[in-house]
């Protein structure tokens, strides 16, 4: 029997986007895992060593210079990881990191014969092709000038990366032409056995203060920002409810703002402070559960009649193809990396971003017929289980992380599992 391939991941937050992949490797596959971050969410699971790293101190904590502190940051954990990985002792056969955050920086020079595999994210976007704002709350001059600086922790894992690859082809389009061919499409995967349409019980989890006939409108978000359209929603939902008084609208997400400029346009505390004055909504109907637990959010889903799921052009939320995956009749936001999972009239329905009469006028007919859309709701649960179940996903990954160097003009169908 061969050694062992040394495999290390590399995240601020442990286990992010890796938790289901190497989960599947020390299942499938006779590798060693160790796993190097700044903060953990979970505890690892059984067969990961698990390092902490402390970024290094630059002196400059504290009057940060504001044009280059988000790569003075990324250096400083680059230097952490760095440091971390040689006290550590492991010689690494393969190095796999989120490439934003600042892990493998200073490790190319270091293990220069090391395959090297970068997790591309999104490249941030100057010239308002897709951007992290709202054009109704548009980021200060200063902070649109340091964009491009932004994006120079990127650029050097672009150049001297093995490989790296992109959830969607969308976010794989936003990286510079010059270097997508270096990149390949690769869905990280969700449960889709988890994810499943089914019969809530009485023993759920969620906390459920509507009537048992109320026909339920869903919003799912990490954060209620303008980003993820939740004034949109509001709006939508608040003309509905006058419509309609059998209709209920649960709201899933914590009160914050994680992207986005409207903080600093507002006086309220947080967005959703902001938005729940702008109309007298009826608060008998309007469910806030903050943040729930996964067996709660799957019975959230389970029980929606309409999921409402809005984004400017931007990293997809996991929420999405979570809400697809259990049958959810989803209504998108017409936008590139939506349409990338849905198809309008096929497993869902897109809608124009801004156009509050349609988005209320289609909420309505699938609220009021639900059968003429049921067929969608059943391609929807069959497109998540055969293109981006952990199923298919997973193996894909797992033989991308330990093939070694992608061919080039390598098509993207050979490894995408996204439309």
């Amino acid at each position: 029997m061969g050694k062992k391939k040394r495999l290390v991941f590399m995240h601020q937050n442990y286990p992010a986007q890796f938790g289901p992949i190497t989960r599947f490797l020390l299942e499938e596959y006779d590798v060693d895992i160790s796993f190097f971050s700044q903060y953990a969410a979970k505890q690892p699971i059984p067969g990961i060593r698990h390092y902490f790293y402390k970024p290094v101190t630059t002196g400059h904590e504290q009057n940060p210079y504001f044009f280059s502190r988000y790569f003075e940051n990324e250096c400083a954990s680059m230097h952490g990881v760095h440091n971390t990985l040689l006290a550590s002792g492991i010689k690494p056969d393969v190095l796999i990191g989120h490439v934003a955050f600042g892990n493998m920086g200073l490790l190319h020079v270091e293990y220069p014969d090391v395959p090297k595999i970068g997790f591309f994210e999104l490249f941030y976007d100057p010239f308002g092709n897709f951007s992290e704002s709202r054009p109704e709350y548009p980021a200060p001059k200063p902070n649109c000038l340091r964009v491009p600086l932004r994006n120079a922790t990127q650029l050097i894992e672009l150049e001297y990366c093995t490989k790296g690859y992109s959830p969607t082809r969308f976010q794989r389009s936003t990286y510079p032409a010059a270097y997508q061919d270096k990149l390949s499409v690769l869905f990280d995967g969700i449960d889709t056995r988890q994810y499943r349409p089914a019969e809530v019980t009485s023993r759920s989890e969620l906390p459920r203060k509507w009537p048992t006939d109320a026909k339920l409108v869903t919003y799912v978000s990490r954060g209620l920002e303008a980003m993820r359209g939740f004034d949109i929603f509001m709006e939508v939902a608040h003309k509905v409810s006058q419509l309609r008084p059998n209709v209920h609208f649960v709201v899933a997400g914590n009160p914050k703002t994680h992207y986005g400029s409207e903080m600093l346009q507002i006086k309220e505390a947080t967005f959703k402070d902001y938005v729940m004055k702008l109309h007298p909504y009826d608060l008998n109907r309007f469910h806030f559960l903050n943040w729930v637990s996964e067996a709660a959010l799957i019975d959230l889903f389970r029980l929606s009649d309409c999921h409402f799921y809005w984004t400017v052009p931007f990293t997809l939320s996991w929420s999405l193809f979570q809400a697809m995956s259990t049958g959810c009749l989803i209504m998108g936001s017409d936008s590139a990396p939506v349409r990338e999972a849905v198809t309008d009239g096929l497993n869902g329905l897109l809608v124009e971003p801004y156009d509050i009469d349609n988005m209320v006028e289609r909420m309505l007919e699938v609220l009021d017929y639900p059968q003429r859309f049921q067929p969608l709701r059943e391609a929807a649960r069959q497109d998540m289980v055969s293109r981006y179940g952990f199923d298919v996903c997973l193996p894909k990954l797992a033989e991308f992380y330990l093939s070694g160097p992608t061919p080039p003009h390598q098509p993207d169908d050979a490894l995408s599992t996204a439309r």
